[in-house]
């Protein structure tokens, strides 16, 4: 169910669809978490490789769990 604040969070110009992207900048050490072109957070660390990379597995883990899920429930329907 769509609320009040889920309309506002949607960009009227992304025709149903949503992205995210996750970009590393290695000559300045910085993530920059966007969100359907919007920047939500800039992080700036001695680490930025290794905390990229963490992250990339943490997306990825969570979107093969989800997709496992989705394929579990549609066998058993």
């Amino acid at each position: 169910m769509m609320t009040e604040v889920d309309l506002k969070r949607v960009d009227t110009r992304i025709k149903a669809k949503e992205f995210f992207t996750i970009e590393l900048d290695h000559e300045t050490n910085t993530l920059t978490f966007t969100v359907n072109g919007q920047v939500r957070n800039i992080v700036k660390t001695f680490k930025a490789e290794s905390l990229f990379e963490r992250m990339l597995k943490i997306a990825k883990f969570k979107f093969l769990k989800m997709r496992d899920a989705t394929k579990k429930e549609y066998i058993e329907n």
